[in-house]
Parts: C-alpha cells; structure tokens; sequence
C-alpha cells in the first residue's frame, strides 16, 4: 500500500511536471514566434525604406542625367556661337587693318613731342629771341643813352612794334633799361599771336577763311559729343593733321607762311636795328626766331595732348611765385621767388614790372580724360628789387610811341587815338620792304586779314 502510494505520488509529480515542461514549451514557442513576427515586420520596414531610398536615388539620378545631357546640348551651341563669334572679330579686324592699311599706308608712325621736349624746345625759343634782342638792339639803345636817337623823328612803323606791347608794359614805358625786355616782349607776343595761338600754324588749304582749320575743329566737337571720349577725339585730330602735313601742297604752303612771317617781323624789327643789312636782318629772323618757333608749334599742334601759351594773369604781383623773374635792378639777372608769398621777406622791396615771355602749359590726355592744366615751362615776367621809386627816363619804345601821330590830352585818350591810329598804319603797311620771292603767293587780301588778326589781338591782349 505504502508502495502504492509511493508510485501514485510520483506519477502524479510526472504528470505536473510534464504539464510544466509543456507549459513552459509552449511560452517559449509563442516567444519565438513573437519574435519571429517582429523581425519580419522590422525586415519589411527596412525593405519598404530601402525600396523609396532606391526610387529616389534613381529619380535623382536620372534627373541629373537629363540636366547633364541639357547642358551637354547648351555647351554645343555655345561652341558654336563662340565659333561664329570668333570668325565675325576676325572679319571685323581684318577689315580695321585693311581701313588702317588705307589711311596710313602714305603715312609714316606719328612720333608725338614728348612734355621734356617740349620744355627744352621752348626755353631755346625764348633764349634765342633774348640772345637776339641782345646782340642787335644794342646799337638803338646806345643811340639813346647818347641822345642821338631822340633828335631823329620816329618812323610812322613803330606804331606796329608798339600795339605789340601788352597793358602792363604800356604803362612801364618810361622805365629806364628796360627796352630789351620790351622789345623781347613784343616778339613773343608777335609769335604767340601768328602762331602759337591759332588752331593750327599756318594754311591747311589754299584759302584765305582758313576752312580746313575750321572743319577740324568743328568736326572734332562734334565728335566730342557722341559717345566717343577725348582720347578717341584727340588722336583722330592728330592723325588728320599729320596725313594732311604730309601733302606735297602743305609743305609749299608752309613755307610760303613761314616767308611771310619772317619779313612782316623783319620789318617790324627793323625799326630797331636800321644799319643791318636787310638781308643779314632777315636770314638772323629765319634763323634764330621764326623757323625754330615753326618747327615747335607744328609738333605741338600735332600732338595728342592739348599745349599752349598762356600769359601772366591780372594778379601777376601778388603771384611771383609762380613765374620766372628777371630782376631789372641787377641787369636782368633771374631771381628765385618760388615758395615765397606776397607777405614773405624775401619779396618786400620786390615789384613787378612787366611781362616779357608767356609759359607753355599743358593738358594731357590720359584714361579717357583731360588732366588739369600743367605748367611745363614759367611765364617770365620783369620785376625789380631796387625799392623806392622806380627810376624813369627816355627809352626807345617811348620814342616809338610819341611818333605816332596823336592829338595831345590825357594819356588815357593818347592811348585810345594811338590805337585807332595804328590800325590806319596796318592797313598801308600791308608790304613789307623785305619781301622775299617764296611769299608771293600770299593774297593782297590774306596780307590785310594777317596784319589786321595781329592788330586785334594785339589790343585785346594788352586790354586783358
């Protein structure tokens, strides 16, 4: 019975733990399976993802495949507008060679005057006009100081020398020793009025209205008002006048201008030096004044950048500075004033006189535009440093003025009289005694426009 029980316990303990193992089984399986589950729904979701990851890298990638392809296509057609474009600047420059070809083909490279030859030109210039008076008018001058001079009436052609005169040395006519740099002034200002200040030196054209001149001009402010800047402008005007220049017709016309000028000064000069020879007189003209003043403004006139003369100002007293001074005290002697200003020491017994020379001034064409004016060489001016009152006495360009004739009265109205007086002279000294056989070909009428425009300028110069 015992034993019985023994075994029915144990079965029973079987049985339950059977049961346990089955339990326990069956949780484990629906682990697994749960599991199992999971794992798959995770595996589909990286599925699905990886699937829309795959769709839009292909997507992405065709879309880049289609804009590489459109930009392929646009590269293509841009290689072949760059091609066309290529073979149209080709065409374009091959044409500008053939237009430059044909325009300067006769023509040789335009050297243009640099701003240091210009200076050394110039300062030549106004040395040999110095030099000139120098050496020639000591003999008038000697005359004078003897009183020789005074005792002989003035020739009715001093009227001319005279008008040559600006206001200031008009009014400084009575000071003693300055007749050189009168006279020296006078010249200048001859050349600066037949030459240096017109648009052009001499006849472009066989005419006496000087028409080519005029068209160039006219034309190059037209230009100036398109859309084209100064430099364009500028070189244009200096490649015409240079083709022109290099016309057989222009090299006669020059010299007959050069002829003419060369004997109207003569004359003029000859008032001055009366015991020379007239033909010693006029090859010294040529040679050491008129030629040299040729050959220096034809290469200014060429040139791109813009030159001139410019005279001393009304404020010349107060701006010595600024110019180059000759010192009548100490024999014409140059005097440094640059740096100093009216209320410096150095310039409080100095007093300026008169102008004898005007400076040559520049305006250069760069980048599209007009630099500021630039003074390449000085205005000269006299002056003195003596103090007190400036001593006055008899002078040749006195006598000069008192020959011509006037009714008396203040010196205001002789001045006004005299002036209307030497227009009359011009006008019946239209041939000079000096006449050289090149010049003939000047016109009766080109001669009384010439001494007329040296007439007018002459006054309004003396008036400024």
């Amino acid at each position: 019975m015992l034993r019985y029980l023994q075994l029915l316990t144990q079965g029973t303990d079987a049985t339950n733990s059977g049961t346990a193992r089955h339990h326990r089984n069956r949780e484990e399986s629906d682990t697994t399976t749960e599991q199992a589950s999971s794992h798959a729904n995770g595996l589909e979701d990286k599925l699905t993802s990886e699937t829309h990851l795959r769709r839009f890298t292909e997507t992405v990638l065709d879309s880049r495949q289609q804009e590489i392809e459109d930009r392929e296509m646009e590269k293509d057609e841009l290689v072949l507008r760059v091609e066309a474009l290529e073979n149209e600047l080709a065409s374009t420059q091959r044409q500008l060679e053939e237009a430059q070809d044909q325009v300067f083909r006769l023509q040789p490279c335009r050297k243009d005057i640099t701003e240091s030859e210009a200076k050394d030109a110039y300062k030549t210039l106004v040395g040999n006009v110095q030099r000139w008076v120098e050496n020639r008018a000591g003999h008038v001058i000697d005359e004078l100081e003897t009183g020789r001079l005074m005792s002989r009436a003035a020739p009715p052609e001093g009227s001319r020398l005279v008008t040559l005169l600006r206001e200031q040395s008009r009014r400084c006519i009575n000071v003693s020793q300055s007749d050189e740099f009168q006279i020296m002034g006078a010249i200048m200002n001859y050349l600066h009025i037949t030459m240096f200040s017109k648009s052009f030196y001499c006849p472009l054209d066989d005419g006496d209205d000087g028409g080519t001149a005029v068209w160039i001009d006219e034309l190059e402010e037209t230009m100036s008002q398109l859309q084209r800047d100064i430099t364009q402008c500028r070189e244009w005007r200096s490649e015409t006048l240079t083709a022109l220049t290099y016309q057989p017709a222009f090299k006669a016309r020059r010299q007959r201008y050069i002829n003419f000028v060369v004997d109207d000064l003569t004359s003029l000069l000859s008032i001055i030096v009366p015991r020379t020879p007239p033909a010693d007189l006029q090859a010294s003209v040529r040679r050491s004044i008129v030629e040299p003043a040729a050959d220096l403004v034809h290469q200014l006139h060429l040139a791109p950048s813009i030159y001139s003369l410019k005279w001393p100002a009304r404020s010349a007293s107060t701006r010595l500075e600024v110019y180059q001074c000759f010192n009548l005290a100490n024999g014409g002697t140059p005097i440094d004033l640059s740096g100093t200003k009216s209320s410096s020491p150095a310039r409080r017994n100095v007093m300026y006189l008169f102008d004898i020379a005007p400076g040559l001034f520049v305006e250069r064409i760069e980048d599209g535009r007009k630099l500021g004016l630039k003074a390449i060489v000085k205005p000269t001016v006299l002056v003195t440093n003596a103090g007190g009152d400036i001593s006055q006495g008899p002078t040749v360009m006195r006598w000069l003025w008192d020959g011509i004739p006037s009714s008396q009265g203040s010196s205001r109205s002789a001045s006004r009289a005299s002036s209307a007086r030497t227009l009359t002279c011009l006008k019946g000294q239209l041939d000079p005694p000096y006449h050289h056989q090149a010049g003939q070909g000047i016109s009766m009428h080109a001669r009384h426009a010439f001494c007329c425009e040296i007439y007018k300028s002459a006054k309004s110069g003396a008036q400024r």
